[in-house]
């Protein structure tokens, strides 16, 4: 019975563990940003979303550009959901891909 009992709580164990979501850092460029309020309204966007914490924001190139660090809980939102929370407010967005490796570029 000691056996059994020992078992089934080590199956408990194991099942009951939460999965651990894998928290994510990306870089989004978002443009049509002509004026402080631009930005003021991506970010809002942005944060509207559970988990998302933006990290950092560089002007782009361009002076209407942005290149924005995102850091957010993949069990909870998506890159898809973080280019159309902003594009739904009229401004173009796209991820960069590459490596963060937090310098910058």
């Amino acid at each position: 019975m000691r056996n059994i009992l020992s078992g089934a709580v080590a199956l408990f164990a194991l099942f009951a563990t939460p999965a651990f979501a894998a928290e994510q850092v990306v870089r989004l460029e978002v443009g049509g940003l002509t004026c402080p309020s631009c930005s003021f309204i991506v970010g809002s966007s942005l944060k509207s979303l559970e988990s998302v914490v933006i990290e950092d924001f560089a002007e782009g190139e361009n002076p209407s550009e942005g290149l924005y660090t995102v850091r957010f809980d993949d069990k909870i939102t998506s890159t898809d959901a973080l280019i159309a929370v902003i594009e739904e407010n009229g401004y173009p967005a796209a991820l960069l891909e590459g490596p963060m490796n937090g310098e910058g570029s």
